[in-house]
Protein backbone atom coordinates (compact mmCIF):
# COMPACT_ATOMS: atom_id res chain seq x y z
CA UNK A 1 0.00 0.00 0.00
CA UNK A 2 1.38 3.42 -0.67
CA UNK A 3 2.84 4.93 2.54
CA UNK A 4 0.45 8.32 1.54
CA UNK A 5 -2.76 6.04 2.44
CA UNK A 6 -4.42 3.97 4.70
CA UNK A 7 -7.65 1.83 5.08
CA UNK A 8 -10.67 2.88 5.76
CA UNK A 9 -12.97 0.80 7.75
CA UNK A 10 -15.03 -0.71 4.50
CA UNK A 11 -11.45 -1.45 3.34
CA UNK A 12 -10.76 1.13 0.73
CA UNK A 13 -8.30 3.33 0.48
CA UNK A 14 -8.70 6.24 2.56
CA UNK A 15 -5.44 9.32 1.40
CA UNK A 16 -3.59 9.91 4.58
CA UNK A 17 -3.30 13.92 3.53
CA UNK A 18 -7.15 14.09 3.44
CA UNK A 19 -7.66 12.31 6.53
CA UNK A 20 -4.82 14.95 8.59
CA UNK A 21 -7.12 18.06 6.38
CA UNK A 22 -9.52 17.08 8.35
CA UNK A 23 -8.12 17.21 11.78
CA UNK A 24 -6.37 20.61 10.75
CA UNK A 25 -10.26 21.85 9.76
CA UNK A 26 -11.61 20.79 13.08
CA UNK A 27 -9.04 22.33 14.99
CA UNK A 28 -9.08 25.71 13.04
CA UNK A 29 -13.18 25.69 14.24
CA UNK A 30 -14.28 28.85 16.04
CA UNK A 31 -15.61 26.78 18.97
CA UNK A 32 -14.94 23.33 20.95
CA UNK A 33 -18.51 21.74 19.53
CA UNK A 34 -17.77 22.86 15.78
CA UNK A 35 -14.78 20.74 16.17
CA UNK A 36 -15.69 18.18 17.67
CA UNK A 37 -18.87 17.53 15.32
CA UNK A 38 -16.42 17.52 12.49
CA UNK A 39 -14.94 14.90 14.54
CA UNK A 40 -17.61 13.11 14.74
CA UNK A 41 -18.11 13.11 10.71
CA UNK A 42 -15.01 12.33 10.11
CA UNK A 43 -15.63 8.99 11.97
CA UNK A 44 -18.97 8.40 10.11
CA UNK A 45 -17.57 9.38 6.87
CA UNK A 46 -14.73 7.25 7.04
CA UNK A 47 -15.21 4.31 9.61
CA UNK A 48 -18.18 1.36 8.71
CA UNK A 49 -20.66 2.65 10.62
CA UNK A 50 -24.02 3.89 11.11
CA UNK A 51 -23.72 6.24 14.22
CA UNK A 52 -20.68 7.90 16.00
CA UNK A 53 -19.87 9.64 19.58
CA UNK A 54 -17.66 10.93 21.36
CA UNK A 55 -17.57 10.11 25.24
CA UNK A 56 -15.24 12.71 27.15
CA UNK A 57 -13.32 11.92 31.09
CA UNK A 58 -14.75 15.03 32.97
CA UNK A 59 -13.84 15.79 36.36
CA UNK A 60 -13.79 12.89 38.89
CA UNK A 61 -13.78 10.37 36.49
CA UNK A 62 -17.31 12.04 35.22
CA UNK A 63 -18.25 10.93 31.42
CA UNK A 64 -20.61 12.55 29.22
CA UNK A 65 -21.04 12.42 25.13
CA UNK A 66 -19.66 15.90 23.69
CA UNK A 67 -20.84 14.85 20.13
CA UNK A 68 -23.13 12.79 18.24
CA UNK A 69 -24.24 12.16 15.05
CA UNK A 70 -27.90 11.66 16.43
CA UNK A 71 -29.83 11.75 19.46
CA UNK A 72 -30.03 7.82 19.21
CA UNK A 73 -26.52 7.80 19.66
CA UNK A 74 -26.44 10.06 22.45
CA UNK A 75 -29.29 8.21 23.96
CA UNK A 76 -27.42 4.60 24.00
CA UNK A 77 -24.59 6.21 25.27
CA UNK A 78 -26.63 8.24 28.24
CA UNK A 79 -27.99 4.97 28.80
CA UNK A 80 -24.47 3.68 30.21
CA UNK A 81 -23.83 6.52 32.00
CA UNK A 82 -26.76 6.20 33.76
CA UNK A 83 -26.81 2.25 34.24
CA UNK A 84 -23.02 2.49 35.23
CA UNK A 85 -22.27 -0.35 32.63
CA UNK A 86 -21.37 -0.13 29.10
CA UNK A 87 -18.34 -0.54 26.43
CA UNK A 88 -17.79 2.99 26.66
CA UNK A 89 -17.16 3.13 29.81
CA UNK A 90 -15.36 -0.22 30.08
CA UNK A 91 -13.35 1.10 27.40
CA UNK A 92 -12.57 4.38 29.10
CA UNK A 93 -11.81 2.30 32.21
CA UNK A 94 -9.30 -0.02 30.89
CA UNK A 95 -7.87 2.03 28.27
CA UNK A 96 -8.45 -0.98 25.99
CA UNK A 97 -10.06 -1.32 22.72
CA UNK A 98 -13.73 -3.19 23.24
CA UNK A 99 -15.56 -4.66 20.43
CA UNK A 100 -19.23 -5.83 20.71
CA UNK A 101 -20.42 -7.44 17.45
CA UNK A 102 -24.17 -8.33 18.43
CA UNK A 103 -25.52 -6.70 20.94
CA UNK A 104 -28.62 -8.63 20.82
CA UNK A 105 -26.51 -11.59 22.65
CA UNK A 106 -24.28 -9.92 24.07
CA UNK A 107 -24.07 -10.51 28.30
CA UNK A 108 -21.24 -8.53 29.84
CA UNK A 109 -23.66 -5.79 30.14
CA UNK A 110 -27.28 -7.53 30.80
CA UNK A 111 -28.96 -3.87 31.77
CA UNK A 112 -27.48 -1.63 29.09
CA UNK A 113 -26.98 -4.14 25.78
CA UNK A 114 -31.13 -5.23 26.09
CA UNK A 115 -32.09 -1.98 26.15
CA UNK A 116 -29.35 -0.82 23.11
CA UNK A 117 -30.73 -3.08 21.06
CA UNK A 118 -33.94 -1.79 21.46
CA UNK A 119 -32.74 1.55 20.34
CA UNK A 120 -31.77 -0.12 16.64
CA UNK A 121 -28.26 -0.70 17.50
CA UNK A 122 -26.43 -4.05 16.43
CA UNK A 123 -22.84 -3.67 17.20
CA UNK A 124 -20.43 -1.23 18.50
CA UNK A 125 -16.68 -0.85 18.20
CA UNK A 126 -15.17 1.46 20.99
CA UNK A 127 -11.97 2.69 20.85
CA UNK A 128 -9.89 4.59 23.61
CA UNK A 129 -8.84 8.29 23.02
CA UNK A 130 -5.74 9.83 24.81
CA UNK A 131 -2.49 11.79 24.51
CA UNK A 132 -0.36 12.18 27.30
CA UNK A 133 -3.58 11.30 29.60
CA UNK A 134 -6.58 9.11 29.16
CA UNK A 135 -9.10 11.67 27.30
CA UNK A 136 -12.77 9.21 26.32
CA UNK A 137 -13.60 7.08 23.98
CA UNK A 138 -15.01 7.14 20.30
CA UNK A 139 -18.09 4.78 19.93
CA UNK A 140 -18.35 3.40 16.21
CA UNK A 141 -22.50 2.08 16.41
CA UNK A 142 -23.42 -0.23 13.62
CA UNK A 143 -27.50 -1.00 13.43
CA UNK A 144 -26.50 -4.76 12.12
CA UNK A 145 -24.33 -7.66 13.76
CA UNK A 146 -21.37 -7.87 12.09
CA UNK A 147 -17.95 -8.99 12.99
CA UNK A 148 -14.68 -6.79 13.09
CA UNK A 149 -12.09 -7.91 11.49
CA UNK A 150 -8.25 -6.79 11.98
CA UNK A 151 -8.32 -4.23 8.94
CA UNK A 152 -11.73 -2.73 10.66
CA UNK A 153 -9.33 -2.34 13.97
CA UNK A 154 -6.64 -0.72 12.55
CA UNK A 155 -8.56 1.80 10.47
CA UNK A 156 -10.47 2.66 13.91
CA UNK A 157 -6.68 2.89 15.05
CA UNK A 158 -5.87 5.62 12.86
CA UNK A 159 -9.30 7.21 13.04
CA UNK A 160 -9.43 7.68 16.83
CA UNK A 161 -6.03 8.65 16.74
CA UNK A 162 -6.56 11.88 14.88
CA UNK A 163 -10.40 11.95 16.58
CA UNK A 164 -8.01 12.71 20.52
CA UNK A 165 -5.90 15.39 18.88
CA UNK A 166 -8.84 16.84 18.42
CA UNK A 167 -10.43 16.02 21.53
CA UNK A 168 -7.35 17.06 23.75
CA UNK A 169 -7.42 20.67 21.40
CA UNK A 170 -11.41 21.52 22.29
CA UNK A 171 -10.95 20.09 26.01
CA UNK A 172 -8.20 22.46 26.53
CA UNK A 173 -9.86 24.87 24.75
CA UNK A 174 -13.12 24.48 27.07
CA UNK A 175 -10.38 24.75 30.13
CA UNK A 176 -9.16 28.29 29.12
CA UNK A 177 -12.67 28.81 28.01
CA UNK A 178 -13.78 27.93 31.34
CA UNK A 179 -10.76 29.86 33.44
CA UNK A 180 -11.71 33.48 31.86
CA UNK A 181 -15.41 33.01 32.81
CA UNK A 182 -14.27 32.51 36.08
CA UNK A 183 -12.21 35.08 36.23
CA UNK A 184 -14.80 37.10 34.99
CA UNK A 185 -17.27 36.59 37.16
CA UNK A 186 -15.37 36.55 40.20
CA UNK A 187 -14.04 40.40 39.12
CA UNK A 188 -17.77 41.28 39.15
CA UNK A 189 -18.94 39.91 42.55
CA UNK A 190 -15.78 41.20 43.62
CA UNK A 191 -17.36 44.61 42.40
CA UNK A 192 -20.90 43.98 44.01
CA UNK A 193 -19.52 43.76 47.18
CA UNK A 194 -17.26 46.83 46.75
CA UNK A 195 -19.77 48.92 45.74
CA UNK A 196 -22.32 47.76 48.64
CA UNK A 197 -19.99 47.59 51.40
CA UNK A 198 -17.61 50.17 50.41
CA UNK A 199 -14.86 48.05 50.38
CA UNK A 200 -11.05 47.42 48.62
CA UNK A 201 -10.89 44.72 46.06
CA UNK A 202 -8.72 42.66 48.51
CA UNK A 203 -11.35 42.43 51.21
CA UNK A 204 -13.82 41.96 48.68
CA UNK A 205 -11.36 38.87 47.65
CA UNK A 206 -11.07 37.78 51.06
CA UNK A 207 -14.84 37.85 51.51
CA UNK A 208 -15.27 35.58 48.18
CA UNK A 209 -12.70 33.24 49.63
CA UNK A 210 -13.69 33.18 53.50
CA UNK A 211 -16.85 32.11 52.38
CA UNK A 212 -15.72 29.51 49.62
CA UNK A 213 -13.68 27.97 52.60
CA UNK A 214 -16.47 28.04 55.37
CA UNK A 215 -19.31 26.49 52.75
CA UNK A 216 -16.47 24.37 50.52
CA UNK A 217 -17.81 25.58 47.38
CA UNK A 218 -15.77 26.51 44.35
CA UNK A 219 -15.03 30.30 44.74
CA UNK A 220 -16.50 30.34 40.78
CA UNK A 221 -19.48 28.59 42.40
CA UNK A 222 -19.57 31.45 45.33
CA UNK A 223 -19.27 33.93 42.54
CA UNK A 224 -21.93 33.14 39.82
CA UNK A 225 -24.53 33.01 42.79
CA UNK A 226 -24.04 36.61 43.89
CA UNK A 227 -24.19 37.98 40.58
CA UNK A 228 -27.55 35.83 39.86
CA UNK A 229 -29.19 36.42 43.20
CA UNK A 230 -27.58 39.60 44.28
CA UNK A 231 -26.87 38.38 47.53
CA UNK A 232 -24.93 35.29 49.53
CA UNK A 233 -26.89 33.41 52.05
CA UNK A 234 -25.33 34.28 55.70
CA UNK A 235 -23.13 36.05 54.28
CA UNK A 236 -21.44 36.63 58.16
CA UNK A 237 -20.53 33.15 57.94
CA UNK A 238 -17.54 34.53 55.66
CA UNK A 239 -17.27 37.80 56.72
CA UNK A 240 -17.84 38.34 60.75
CA UNK A 241 -20.45 40.71 61.25
CA UNK A 242 -19.82 42.93 58.64
CA UNK A 243 -17.37 42.86 55.40
CA UNK A 244 -16.54 46.47 56.35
Amino acid sequence: MNRDATCRLDGSVLPAGALAESVRRAVSQQSPQESLQMAIDVAVAYGRCDHASITMVGPNRAMETVAASGERTVKADRLQYDLGQGPCLDAARSDNIVRVNDLATEIRWPLWSPLAADLGMGAILVMPLYTDVPLGTLNLYSENPREFDGTDLEAAKVVAAHTSVILHHTRVHRNMSQAVKSRTMIGQAQGILMARHRITADKAFAVLRRYSQTTNTRLAVIAEELINTGHLPDLTIATGDHPG
